[in-house]
């Protein structure tokens, strides 16, 4: 959606926001119920539910292609549509030979190497894996490393940093050095559920120079999930590492139980750098907790103040369904696209602490 519009469209839809819930409030007398086991706030559902009917009222009588790029994704199950757009994106301060230099140092990558004997090959003049190349006992291996550096070959590498390190450790972001930048992936996906329910929106977003290229795979009824999801599959197959946020343990599996729902084969297995471990790393002492609206508020500086609340996302899904109104749906995909450059920037961040 043009950046312009939609500004107009949010300022439009945060005036008619306030007045509506003011309205609200003094005709309810701030009363309330969302039940024992609501996934939100009471405040925040009753924001939300007059937000819904904003929306609805906005975007009456619209479709998607009033507001959006859509692309046709064909598959061998019928042609998915994408949503296509481009965003600002600052990029990472990659030097990769320094990310080679630092890779290098870490000589615990070596099956059998812990503290002790890294102090003493330190003391012995041996401070990386490349000046280890010829030792007589390490020397096979800290061969075949070296080449993987050399050749960019993370998806090896990655196995021994987060075995021997952690997934969280800044060794394990360095790896994203390594590769071409258009070469690995910023996933998100919305879903109707957390555990069968079908999968409504696949994000993916690629660096290319300074922008963002954004692709959101939509089911825009139940029966496209399986084009979309064949479209994600060759998507993914297409990158060489993923970096997603809370995408370990929870967008892959999700991606793996639809797909397997469908008698399909688990999606590409790629090197995951989630950035909630990094997150957690860096912040956790800082603030209240990782999640990513957190980190937007008081790391990026972000404040989304229209915005469907995550939980709620199938509710305003099933809304456009049986309204036949995009509008809920709407809020969906501008949810999901903020995810996706949310995580762009605050890799970046990341990475300019740690590497900058």
């Amino acid at each position: 959606m043009d950046r312009r519009r939609m500004a107009e469209i949010a300022e439009r839809l945060r005036e008619e926001v306030a007045r509506h819930y003011e309205r609200e409030l003094l005709e309810t007398g701030g009363l309330w119920e969302t039940g024992p086991y609501a996934p939100v706030g009471v405040e925040e559902y009753r924001q939300a539910k007059v937000f819904e009917r904003v929306l609805l009222d906005e975007f009456a009588g619209t479709r998607l292609e009033d507001f959006y790029e859509l692309e046709e994704v064909p598959t061998e199950y019928g042609p998915a549509v994408a949503i296509v757009d481009r965003e600002p994106y600052p990029g990472l301060g990659v030097k990769p030979d320094r990310c080679r230099q630092e890779i290098e140092r870490a000589v615990r990558l070596l099956w059998g190497v812990g503290p002790a004997t890294e102090q003493h090959l330190r003391s012995s003049g041996y401070r990386s894996l490349r000046e280890l190349v010829h030792h007589p006992r390490w020397g096979p291996e800290a061969r075949r490393l070296v080449e993987a550096i050399d050749t960019g070959r993370i998806e090896e590498l990655a196995f021994q940093v987060w075995r021997w390190y952690t997934a969280s450790h800044p060794l394990s972001m360095l790896l994203l050095g390594l590769i071409n930048p258009t070469q690995f992936a910023f996933l998100d996906i919305e879903t109707l559920g957390i555990t069968t329910e079908p999968l409504i929106l696949v994000g993916i977003a690629w660096p290319e120079g300074r922008e963002l290229l954004v692709r959101q795979l939509l089911v825009r009824h139940i029966p496209e999930e399986l084009p979309v999801l064949m479209a994600a599959g060759k998507s993914i197959a297409e990158v060489r590492a993923l970096v997603t946020f809370n995408g370990r343990a929870f967008d892959l599996h999700f991606l793996e139980a639809r797909r397997s729902y469908y008698g399909l084969e688990p999606p590409p297995d790629k090197p995951n750098f989630d950035l909630l471990f990094f997150a957690r790393r860096r912040w956790r002492e800082e603030l209240p907790n990782c999640r990513l609206e957190t980190l937007e508020r008081y790391v990026l500086g972000i404040e989304r103040s229209l915005d469907v609340p995550s939980a709620l996302v199938p509710e305003f899904y099933v809304r456009y369904l049986s309204e036949k109104n995009i509008g809920p749906l709407v809020a969906i995909i501008e949810h999901n696209k903020q995810d996706l450059v949310s995580m762009a920037l605050l890799l970046s961040r990341l990475w300019d602490e740690w590497f900058g």
